[in-house]
């Protein structure tokens, strides 16, 4: 994904709230997410979601 996708992907999630985009962002970081969570102590699907999480607040926050 180039940088000009991926700016055009976070302002459509911070300006309309578009689900599809923030989708898309969840996509383009999955695997990064799942790698990140073997190193986090807590069950491996409460990590991913957090992380998301932290990711979406990231992104609304602006």
């Amino acid at each position: 994904m180039s940088d000009d996708e991926f700016m055009k992907l976070v302002e459509l999630a911070q300006t309309k709230s578009d689900v599809e985009a923030m989708n898309a962002i969840f996509q383009y970081f999955d695997p990064d997410i799942k790698r990140l969570s073997k190193f986090i102590r807590m069950p491996k699907e409460d990590a991913i979601q957090t992380m998301k999480t932290e990711l979406l607040e990231f992104i609304m926050k602006k």
